[in-house]
């Protein structure tokens, strides 16, 4: 057997130094006793330390619930604010400036919890906001809704900036079962919507419908997920621009969720998940991918809240 730790003692003592050093960081990471963290890097693991790119001092923005990256517009993103808010999304640039507020008329503002961006059933690049949040149907703290709701309208052609007015198109939703909250949507590359349940206890379930519409549908149940175990509430996820990896954010820890090809996402999702690198968050709700695949950028809820960006090492590697 060859002996690969260094000859040297003081070398040895250093290696020995480094790796518990190591051990105590994961250790101390939030959620890091989770079983179903999986210990083996797929490929494309390596990121960047999180780098803050800036702090949202929009006072507008004091509950940052979703964030999504623009696809027509790189280092433009589009948020929202938790519920109280009206129906505004705002766009903020790479430094965390906030450059442009979009007010969708008609479009309802009960609970918005995430926001996505992908194509409509026409195809054009689309924003998509999910008026989904029920917490009475998690807690029991009232009656639950009977429906929700998710907007969306066609990504601007032109940066925008200012005050704009659209008009959104507005999906009724309702569930095959009992009502759930979310706070968790995505769009797939052919325009499919998918809800994410957030759950106090036990697994979250994931809902599809086909690319929305003006209509009313009833979601269809595909897959069950166990963030951690007893349980780890789902409050964002976003799909890569190639339509194959998952991230999944809870108040925890980041997840990473990767398709085989065309595989089922129940088959995905009942695979141990690879957890991702973040910036320390006292109150997680925001995840996206950027539109190149090669990173994604988080940000909590609470006042001055700061985006946070972390890139893929391997410029070889995409999500």
């Amino acid at each position: 057997m060859i002996d690969v730790l260094p000859s040297k003692p003081w070398m040895r003592v250093a290696l020995c130094a480094a790796l518990a050093a190591c051990e105590a960081d994961r250790a101390t990471e939030p959620d890091a006793s989770s079983t179903l963290e999986d210990a083996r890097a797929p490929d494309c693991a390596a990121t960047s330390a999180p780098t803050v790119l800036g702090r949202v001092d929009d006072a507008r923005l004091a509950e940052l619930s979703g964030l999504a990256a623009s696809r027509l517009h790189p280092g433009l993103f589009y948020a929202h604010n938790d519920s109280g808010d009206g129906p505004h999304v705002y766009v903020i640039d790479a430094s965390a400036r906030v450059v442009a507020t979009i007010t969708l008329t008609g479009a309802s503002s009960v609970d918005w919890e995430d926001i996505a961006v992908g194509p409509a059933a026409d195809g054009a690049p689309s924003v998509f906001v999910g008026d989904v949040g029920d917490n009475a149907a998690r807690d029991g703290s009232g009656a639950p809704r009977a429906e929700v709701r998710v907007h969306h309208f066609p990504e601007p052609s032109v940066p925008p900036s200012g005050a704009i007015e659209l008009t959104a198109t507005t999906t009724t939703l309702t569930y095959p079962g009992a009502p759930h909250d979310c706070e968790a949507i995505f769009v797939d590359p052919e325009g499919a919507l998918f809800l994410l349940s957030k759950e106090d206890e036990g697994p979250s379930t994931l809902f599809r419908t086909p690319a929305p519409d003006a209509t009313s549908r009833v979601l269809e149940e595909i897959a069950t997920v166990t963030l951690a175990p007893g349980s780890a509430s789902a409050t964002a996820a976003d799909l890569s621009p190639s339509g194959r990896s998952l991230l999944v954010r809870s108040y925890g820890a980041l997840r990473l969720f990767t398709r085989e090809g065309s595989e089922p996402w129940s088959d995905a999702l009942a695979r141990a998940p690879l957890r991702m690198r973040t910036q320390p968050e006292l109150q997680s709700e925001a995840v996206a991918w950027l539109p190149d695949g090669r990173g994604y950028v988080t940000a909590p809820e609470g006042a001055m809240p700061a985006l946070a960006r972390v890139d893929l090492l391997d410029p070889a590697c995409t999500y």
